[in-house]
């Protein structure tokens, strides 16, 4: 393993919004008199914005909740808090993020958020002086699990995605990593490990503290 750049999901590995997207979706859909369940917002973690809307209109065609709707309320509920307080750091990213920038390693965000989000969310938690590059699911034609967005960050580095390492939290993201050639280690959040995910990743850890020490025994 040739590691040259690191390629970071940013929603439920770098800052925690998976939480509040959560929340924003069972609010919004108890607005419309529907008791939604954790599992099912997991259904669209890592998809991008106009996945997230297609997918829900679609869920929900044959029932009087309006999908759109939904989504909408669920993002002005999340904006509120990103672009006021800003989201919370997820444990270890900004201790890796340093070691990354010690060690010579190309950095970049490769997230199905839109640019705005993306942009918020880092200046938000000081995180990115330490990025080089970002790429957004809104800049390619497929989202997640196509690997066009880690493509583009690659591409964006100037170093081949087969010498980067993708770090991600969501089954769609871990496939879409495999597929662009990368190395992928899924770091999860809200997702339970399955055999998909067993089988998909090259490597699961616990924390992105773990990612550290994994360098460190590549690079001795």
């Amino acid at each position: 393993m040739k590691i040259e750049a690191v390629l970071f999901d940013m929603d439920g590995l770098m800052v925690d919004t998976e939480s509040l997207a959560t929340k924003a979706f069972i609010k919004s859909a108890k607005e419309q008199g529907y008791n939604m369940s954790e599992e099912e917002t997991f259904k669209v973690l890592g998809f991008t914005k106009a996945s997230i809307y297609l997918f829900w209109e679609e869920y929900f065609k044959n029932s009087k909740i309006d999908g759109r709707k939904l989504v909408d309320d669920h993002y002005e509920y999340i904006e509120k808090v990103l672009f006021s307080t800003g989201p919370d750091k997820m444990p270890f990213v900004e201790e890796l993020l340093k070691y990354l920038k010690e060690n010579n390693y190309k950095i970049a965000v490769a997230s199905s958020s839109d640019l705005d989000h993306i942009e918020n969310n880092l200046e938000k938690t000081n995180l990115k002086q330490y990025i080089d590059k970002i790429a957004s699911g809104a800049e390619v034609e497929n989202g997640k699990p196509a690997p066009d967005v880690f493509l583009l960050a690659a591409h964006r580095l100037g170093i081949d995605a087969k010498n980067c390492l993708v770090l991600e939290d969501s089954k769609a993201g871990i496939r879409a990593a495999k597929a662009a050639g990368a190395t992928a280690f899924m770091v999860p959040d809200m997702v339970k490990i399955d055999d998909e995910c067993l089988k998909t990743a090259d490597r699961i850890v616990e924390n992105l503290g773990e990612v550290i020490k994994i360098l460190e025994e590549e690079n001795e």
